[in-house]
């Protein structure tokens, strides 16, 4: 191995430890079961239109994907002050927030807050977010990941500058 290739590994290396070490961890998850995982060895082009009763607006949903893809159901619940950590996705997820959980805080990369409720919906995707349980009540979430096939659901992330003045590092 020549003395630049070790240079370039050692450096490749120490950026992998620091990364590492820079993301911030999930907290409090009690409860965190993989429901299924399953595999589509092929494009996802799934479209569905309905006209809606007693309406002349109709509804329609559109999934496509390019490659094969994994879809993963999960349930998680955080206790109270839990937090899933700053991190990405790297496909479309989709979150309920179950009837009986309490409210959540979800902050975006600039630290804007959106704040869920129990049976609230929403989707996550490649931008960098954090969620927080700062009520009393514990978070129960009903997740599905759509991402590429051998890819993981998700990548933690150092948290942004903006996350140390509201205490979210």
């Amino acid at each position: 191995m020549t003395r630049i290739s070790r240079m370039v590994g050692t450096g490749i290396g120490a950026m992998a430890i620091i990364g590492v070490a820079l993301a911030t961890p999930t907290v409090g998850a009690w409860y965190n079961v993989i429901l299924s995982n399953g595999t589509s060895a092929q494009d996802i082009n799934a479209h569905a239109h309905v006209t809606l009763v007693g309406s002349e607006e109709g509804f329609s949903a559109s999934l496509e994907t390019e490659g094969a893809a994994s879809i993963i159901q999960q349930e998680v619940k955080f206790s109270p002050t839990g937090t899933t950590g700053w991190h990405t996705h790297p496909g479309v997820i989709l979150l309920t927030l179950a009837a009986d959980s309490g409210p959540i805080d979800w902050y975006d990369a600039n630290c804007s807050k959106h704040v869920y409720h129990a049976g609230d919906t929403w989707t996550e995707g490649t931008k960098l977010h954090d969620v927080v349980n700062s009520g009393s009540m514990d978070a129960h979430f009903l997740v599905t990941y759509i991402v590429p096939k051998g890819v993981g659901k998700r990548t933690d992330a150092a948290a942004p500058a903006c996350a140390a003045a509201l205490g979210l590092n």
